[in-house]
Parts: C-alpha cells; structure tokens; sequence
C-alpha cells in the first residue's frame, strides 16, 4: 500500500461529518500528483513546484524517516534552526522499542 493510499484510509476513519475532514483532505490531496521520470530514472519535479519551494539552482533532500523532503538550502537552514529552538523547549522524550 503507497503512502498516499495509507493517508486515504487514515482519513476514510474520520467521521463524514468531521469539521477537519474537508481541510485535512484538502491539505493532503487537492494538490497531489504523481510525479515525471526522465530516461535515466531521475524525478522530474514541476516547475511550479520549484516556484513554490523556491528552489532555482541547487536543493537539498533532507531525510524523514521512510520519506525525505526536498527543499531550499537557506529555508530548510531557516526551518531546522526553528525546529531545534521548538525542540530545546519542547524537550520531547523518543522511546524506541526494544
């Protein structure tokens, strides 16, 4: 099963007349498609995705996980240094299973 059909049948679970159903669907998939391959296997990312990343020259994939994101350099510096201040504060505890 894709992720995408993991996130539908996670929302498949809300109720039908959840308040957050329509937004959380629209978050998650009013502006999902799949993606282009060129020859050599490589994604083709649309050129209005680019636009709203702000990516022109260079990218960075940064690692979630079973995913990854690809973003700015200097936003995702921006957006790690904000995600560390939120963790010092936040100071969550991780439990991994044995």
């Amino acid at each position: 099963m894709s992720r995408m059909d993991k996130m539908a049948a996670a929302t498949d679970q809300m109720g039908v007349y959840d308040a957050d159903l329509d937004d959380l669907s629209a978050m998650l998939f009013a502006d999902a498609r799949p993606l282009q391959f060129d020859v050599t296997g490589r994604i083709v990312i649309p050129a209005d995705l680019l636009r709203h990343a702000g990516i022109r020259d260079t990218a960075v994939f940064i690692g979630r996980g079973n995913s990854f994101q690809i973003w700015e350099p200097n936003a995702f510096r921006r957006a790690q240094e904000k995600s560390l201040s939120n963790l010092r504060s936040a100071r969550p505890n991780l439990i991994v299973g044995h």
